[in-house]
């Protein structure tokens, strides 16, 4: 019995002796692993403690800095310069087609419901304008869902969605003006009907869905300009850092050799100030072009677009006043807010030094819309349809449609002169981020280059 306890024992003790000699083994192990590194750890402080050491130690962190600042720099321009690009040819033809997709949609419907003020078909130039305003829509809404898809903003899914049902609604609104043509052709009464069905989906879906276009891609621009406009603090910031590492580094220099100032080093400054100073006055002229003067060219533009629908708009309202034999209280005080809507684009648009003959021959037609739109009141109050039918006629040279589409004209080209004027300024501005990509990248290379180049005799007298 005393000897098999003792096996035990013996053998117990003999277990327990293993595990731990296989601990002291990996130990071992470990440190025999990690000595070579820790004893390249141990050389590389010591190096890094002399002078050599100090001054390759300096390099590497100034080729770092200067190489992380141009080029973050150079990106950040790159990417500046194709959102711009987007923006000159997507996001802002976007909204010019927003534009005249609402006031084609408009001026079909004002000729359709204008036929039927006379007795007869539409005249051929009539026919004309109303086929080129369909047309009109349908491109414009080609073009501004193409827009939506290149430019791709928070807006896009919901700009795309909106053209999606106005295509839809577009065939159904013709096919019923077709229809309501034929019938006034044939002399029945259904024929404003169905042009009332035609003008009802026109004005409860579609101009609703084409003015918050219009108002998403305003928007839309009037944000990118914005935003695209501010300063790059972060990446100048880095620029001005890595011009601080180069005057302390040759100040280091200067305390530990006591020599005169290193050519290479002041070629490397040379050059970061060249690149600071060409990306700041790049920022400037940025912010200058797409964000003051931009913001100021687009006030008459959207001011004049606005406008121009408030005047289709009241056309139609005039219109169907007439069709429908009412009264037109209601209409007196909706042209009363076109006409200061009108007169006053016109104002700004003089402020803005745009062409006097131009904008006085928008007074010229607005005023003589207004005289006739106030004996149109008068006929249809006194139940002269007659009278009222001759002045909203479109034949011929005189009568109010003449003065209206004289208006309408001279609008169009008021807005297109102020269009040019905001794409001036968004050009003008994308010009200002041009090759500054490319130079700031080249100069922070020539810097790296200039500060070895000027090392190299340090570097030499401990070799």
């Amino acid at each position: 019995m005393v000897r098999a306890l003792e096996t035990t024992s013996e053998d117990a003790w003999l277990d327990e002796l293993e595990p731990r000699q296989h601990r002291a083994r990996l130990s071992d192990r470990l440190q025999g692993r990690l000595a070579r590194p820790v004893h390249m750890g141990r050389r590389g402080k010591a190096f890094l403690e002399t002078t050599p050491g100090k001054l390759i130690a300096m390099m590497v962190v100034l080729t770092m800095s200067l190489l992380a600042a141009g080029m973050s720099m150079s990106q950040s321009m790159s990417m500046r310069n194709q959102s711009l690009d987007t923006v000159l040819n997507a996001t802002e033809p976007m909204s010019a087609a927003a534009h005249l997709l609402s006031t084609s949609l408009l001026r079909a419907d004002t000729i359709a419901a204008g036929s039927f003020v006379q007795a007869g078909p539409l005249s051929e130039e009539d026919m004309r304008t109303y086929t080129a305003a369909i047309d009109q829509a349908a491109s414009s809404a080609s073009e501004i869902y193409k827009g939506a898809v290149e430019a791709d903003s928070a807006t896009s899914d919901r700009i795309e969605e909106l053209v999606v049902n106005i295509q839809r609604d577009l065939p159904v609104y013709s096919a019923l003006n077709a229809r309501a043509q034929v019938n006034q052709r044939m002399g029945n009464p259904v024929g404003v009907a169905y042009m009332s069905q035609a003008s009802g989906i026109m004005r409860t879906r579609m101009l609703d869905a084409a003015q918050e276009v219009n108002d998403l891609t305003r928007q839309d621009v009037a944000d990118e300009m914005r935003r695209l406009s501010q300063p790059q603090w972060f990446t100048l910031s880095g620029l001005l850092a890595a011009l601080a590492f180069l005057g302390l580094a040759q100040w280091w220099l200067w305390l530990t050799f006591r020599r005169r100032l290193n050519r290479g080093f002041l070629a490397a400054t040379l050059a970061v100030v060249v690149a600071v100073t060409w990306a700041g006055v790049s920022n400037f002229q940025s912010w200058r072009s797409g964000s003051v003067d931009y913001e100021r060219a687009a006030q008459p533009w959207e001011e004049l677009t606005a406008a121009r629908i408030d005047a289709l708009e009241t056309r139609t309202d005039e219109t169907f006043a007439l069709l429908r034999r009412e009264t037109v209280s209601h209409s007196i005080r909706d042209f009363e807010d076109t006409y200061a809507s009108v007169a006053g684009a016109a104002g700004t648009a003089q402020g803005y030094g745009m062409s006097q003959p131009l904008i006085d021959d928008t007074r010229t037609h607005l005023n003589a819309w207004s005289n006739e739109h106030a004996e149109l009141v008068s006929a249809l109050n006194t139940g002269s349809y007659d009278q009222a039918a001759a002045l909203l006629g479109s034949r011929g040279a005189s009568g109010g449609e003449a003065s209206f589409r004289g208006l309408d004209a001279k609008l169009a080209e008021l807005i297109a002169s102020s269009r040019e004027s905001t794409r001036l300024y968004i050009a003008e501005s994308l010009d200002a981020t041009r090759r500054v990509s490319a130079a700031v990248a080249l100069l922070s290379l020539l810097a790296v280059v200039a500060i070895w180049w000027g090392i190299r005799r340090r570097l030499g007298e401990y070799l």
